[in-house]
């Protein structure tokens, strides 16, 4: 029973490996920033959906995505909520 258990958990292992992260060589930005830019909202909320997909723990994506995620989530927002 444990031979099996190890078996499958060695086959998700493996299977979680294929897909690389994408690259977080991308500067800071601000939630001003982003509503100052709105063209580029969608395109940092596409990285975000990859970093999310890659099923790693959320403290291993970078601090700098992270925080571009959250800016660019609550500019949209702002956006959104603004007449």
């Amino acid at each position: 029973m444990r031979l099996r258990i190890a078996a499958l958990l060695i086959a998700l292992m493996v299977a979680g490996c294929g897909k690389a992260a994408p690259s977080a060589d991308m500067p800071a930005r601000t939630w001003q920033y982003y509503v100052a830019h709105p063209q580029e909202v969608e395109a940092m909320q596409k990285i975000c959906r990859e970093w999310s997909a890659g099923h790693g723990p959320a403290e291993s994506e970078p601090a700098v995505v992270t925080t571009n995620c959250r800016a660019a989530a609550f500019a949209k927002s702002q956006r959104q909520i603004a007449p």
